[in-house]
């Protein structure tokens, strides 16, 4: 049994209703001629299903009128009328009805529509709840998310804001994601999305180049998976900002380059003070073919004090020093010397340059 409320101010037509209704074994909680009327109503006695006249009498017609109650309260609205003119058809169809009957209508189909808006409208909820839920979890989560339809930004979190460095969601909302990817990247952006959804596969994480909404270039890596958001389906991006990441990177290949393809001498040392890694300048002066893998002690004359204080360094305060060390061919050098510390606090490479 559902509870229907009816909006009609054809008595007549409301007379035979409520017979239909009663045969169907629903009830009739209340009936209006007006739309005003009607809101207050339907607001007091939340009925299941209104049943919606589109031409009354008054300020309100019946599209105004479901406009209206939607924005107050949950509830489906079949629409009833005899006019099937295209401007109330669209009109109908815009304000996102549960159906639309012509009159006169026949009971049976009045139970079929009835019943379809009711379960349609259960269903709409549930998904409405689970989205609420995903954008509270959006929302709340540690990391910059982004949801994609059809390629268009359609929800971020704040986090995701600062990802395209603004604090304005109309900077973003609803622009195509291919504005804020470095061009070059975007071939390869839009396969592997394009890719995710078509094989219904998560997205495993990639590195591309972004654009901020001033234009900046930032590195991110991006992984994600297909969603259903709005009752479309769409793509969940998660980014991480990797964009230190890869200057570090560029200055760590900037500061081998200095150290390992320049004329100075260089060694690199493990904490058994074994060579791991040196330079070609090195080795030629050593008058040696390869010096990596050998004990750093072999190439030099003695066992310099400097070496042995290694042992009881406190290596996370080390600050680096100047040592002095005498090379197996009689050259004396002074070096700087370096210590890398593990996790644990220990030394795992020791950096002589």
């Amino acid at each position: 049994m559902r509870k229907i409320f009816i909006v009609e101010d054809d008595r007549f037509i409301t007379a035979i209703f409520t017979m239909f209704l009663r045969d169907l074994g629903h009830e009739l909680v209340g009936k209006a001629s007006l739309g005003r009327e009607a809101i207050e109503k339907c607001k007091k006695l939340k009925p299941d299903v209104i049943l919606m006249d589109i031409h009354l009498d008054g300020e309100l017609d019946g599209i105004q009128t479901a406009e209206m109650l939607k924005r107050e309260m949950e509830v489906p609205i079949i629409y009833i009328s005899s006019d099937t003119s295209s401007p109330v058809i669209e009109r109908a169809i815009v304000s996102n009805s549960y159906g639309y009957l012509v009159k006169p209508i026949n009971k049976k189909e009045l139970g079929i529509s009835i019943d379809l808006a009711f379960y349609k409208h259960r269903v709409d909820l549930e998904q409405k709840e689970r989205e609420q839920g995903y954008r509270e979890f959006i929302s709340n989560s540690p990391l910059p998310i982004v949801v994609l339809s059809k390629e268009k930004i359609t929800y971020l979190n704040r986090l995701g804001l600062d990802i395209f460095k603004t604090h304005y969601i109309e900077d973003v909302m609803g622009m195509p994601i291919k504005n804020f990817v470095a061009e070059e990247f975007y071939e390869e952006f839009s396969h592997i999305i394009h890719s995710s959804i078509s094989n219904d596969q998560s997205i495993k994480p990639f590195l591309t180049k972004m654009k901020t909404v001033h234009g900046d270039h930032y590195w991110v890596e991006i992984a994600g998976s297909k969603v259903n958001f709005n009752n479309h389906q769409s793509v969940q991006l998660i980014f991480r900002d990797v964009s230190a990441y890869k200057l570090s990177e560029r200055k760590n290949q900037a500061y081998e380059r200095a150290l390992f393809e320049g004329e100075n001498i260089c060694f690199v040392l493990d904490n058994t003070y074994k060579i791991i890694r040196s330079n070609t300048f090195t080795s030629n002066t050593l008058a040696k073919e390869t010096i990596v893998g050998q004990p750093f002690t072999s190439l030099i004359n003695g066992t310099p004090q400097w070496l042995t204080e290694l042992q009881n360094i406190d290596c996370k305060k080390h600050k680096g020093q100047r040592v002095e060390v005498t090379l197996c061919n009689g050259k004396t050098v002074k070096l700087n010397l370096n210590v890398v510390c593990s996790v644990n606090g220990v030394i795992d490479q020791i950096l002589l340059t």
